[in-house]
């Protein structure tokens, strides 16, 4: 049951066993397996509840519908980094790629080493990720709707002898369309929206639509349920209030979100780590133009992978946008741009993601609203400048005539012996048009109470039967998309709690 915020009258009073705060992919699926282990859940989503028949492709409509702030979340620092996040039943797996990568085992192994976080193997967590992996339909793009922006850099990277693959993704009967940034047209990508949410819902969930948390209610150092608001969705003025009691609460509103909600409970927070550590796989991208065409609008926009840098830090993976949004993304203005834009269907685009060992901060301001902060280190910037020429190199081996590495000073270059001028300029962060994707580790697992919020089972060390299992529980970088591995980790820990459900619900 999906019940949104213009169908009610009066305030709202539930009690349920479990209440969770987000609906995407730690909160969906938490929903869904406590609601399979027999207990009432209640999920609040601060976002909208759209489908298929809201999604109308047009880039400024979505980001106004389907995105928190417009798309203009962003890090502050040098430079500032837009963050871009969903505000909408089933989250940022509505506007992602759908790009399904389990955690590396690397990592998990140093999170052993680092945080004496043990049982956390690849071994232990695989019936976790199997399961996810069926219920969404994880697969490798298939030929047919791979795209040519991916057959292309394919041709340049055989060319060079590199390791690449087709990226496995959330999906089913995808046609190809492009625009997954947007909302899924033909509800191919198996967001949470389509899978996780509507299961719970059959299993007796409620889920409430423009419902903000507010306060996380606590009692003798134990939660007892969660205080939010009803949003009208078209001006978001408050409307109406909630109450949920539960015995256990589910924080899952994001890494950007979750330790601001904590920050202004003043909760969780002994070790003073709510907030820091924050990683966000900063990314830049380069496009080259070709003589034949390339049309890299139709497609999976990020469809194909090169890991062959991977234990570096750097991944390389496949985006491409439509003419409509396109523009935006390329360095020139005016008339040089337009000039461009006559050949966009001869372009084609990869982007750069690193694996950062900078780190950022989100505190709260005088609103509680929350204050993103984010310094890259030289050491990152130095891996996204490989990054770039990487991929300049790799355009040109598979015939580009032009590449456009966006760096100031070098706005393109038109053969492979000048891809050495990026690699020897000493480059820093202010260098590259940058976005993120992927916040992570502001409320970090850790055995030590006194450096990490929670432990190896996603509960808070200060606040029993309070879970926090969204990407904020990674103690470090994945180094590749975390949709996959926050649905794995949470499907892990619903599986803990429904093991020891005397201890959480019958206390």
């Amino acid at each position: 049951m999906i019940i949104q915020s213009k169908e009610l009258s009066s305030d709202v009073s539930e009690k349920a066993d479990v209440c969770v705060i987000g609906s995407g992919a730690g909160g969906a699926v938490m929903a869904k397996e406590l609601s399979e282990g027999g207990h009432s859940v209640v999920v609040l989503e601060e976002g909208g509840y759209f489908t298929r028949e809201d999604f109308n492709q047009k880039a400024l409509d979505m980001f106004a519908l389907l995105y928190r702030d417009f798309g203009l979340t962003a890090a502050v620092g040098m430079p500032a980094i837009p963050i871009p996040t969903g505000k909408c039943v089933g989250g940022t797996t509505v506007i992602n790629s759908g790009t399904c990568f389990r955690v590396p085992d690397y990592i998990l192994k140093s999170w052993e080493e680092d945080y004496d976080l043990e049982g956390l193997t690849s071994e232990a967590l695989r019936p976790s990720f199997e399961r996810v992996e069926e219920i969404i339909n994880v697969a490798p793009v298939s030929l047919e709707v791979i795209g040519k922006n991916a057959l292309v850099f394919k041709r340049g990277t055989e060319a060079l002898g590199l390791k690449g693959a087709p990226i496995a993704r959330n999906a089913k009967d995808c046609r190809g369309c492009g625009v997954c940034a947007f909302g899924c047209p033909a509800d191919a990508k198996q967001a949470m929206h389509l899978t996780y949410i509507p299961l719970s819902s059959q299993l007796g969930a409620k889920i409430y639509a423009n419902c903000r948390a507010e306060k996380i209610l606590t009692e003798q150092g134990r939660v007892r349920g969660v205080e939010g608001v009803f949003l009208d969705q078209k001006t978001n003025k408050k409307t109406h209030k909630m109450k949920v009691e539960a015995r256990v609460v589910i924080l899952a509103a994001s890494a950007l979100y979750s330790p601001a909600l904590l920050l202004r409970n003043k909760l969780a927070n002994s070790s003073g780590q709510v907030g820091r550590n924050l990683r966000i796989h900063p990314a830049s991208r380069v496009a080259a133009l070709f003589d034949e065409e390339i049309e890299g609008w139709k497609g999976v926009p990020q469809s194909y992978y090169v890991d062959e840098y991977f234990e570096e830090g750097i991944m390389l993976e496949g985006i491409f946008t439509p003419p409509g949004y396109g523009a935006t993304n390329l360095p020139f203005f005016g008339k040089q741009l337009k000039e461009l834009m006559k050949d966009y269907r001869h372009f084609a685009a990869f982007g750069v993601m690193i694996s950062d060992t900078s780190r950022g901060r989100v505190r709260v301001n005088r609103k509680g609203r929350p204050l993103i902060t984010y310094r890259m280190k030289r050491e990152d910037a130095r891996k996204m400048a490989k990054g770039v020429a990487i991929i300049s190199e790799i355009f040109f081996a598979a015939g580009a005539k032009k590449v456009f590495p966006y760096l100031p000073g070098l706005p393109e270059i038109n053969s492979r012996q000048e891809v050495d001028k990026i690699r020897k300029r000493r480059a820093k962060a202010t260098d590259f048009g940058m976005m993120a994707f992927h916040p992570m580790g502001t409320c970090r697992m850790g055995r030590n109470p006194r450096k990490s919020v929670v432990n190896s089972h996603c509960e808070a060390h200060d606040v029993a039967n309070l879970f926090i299992c969204d990407g904020s529980i990674f103690p470090s970088s994945l180094g590749v998309n975390p949709q996959l591995s926050i649905m794995g980790f949470a499907t892990h820990t619903a599986s803990y709690i429904n093991a020891n459900a005397s201890r959480y619900f019958y206390t």
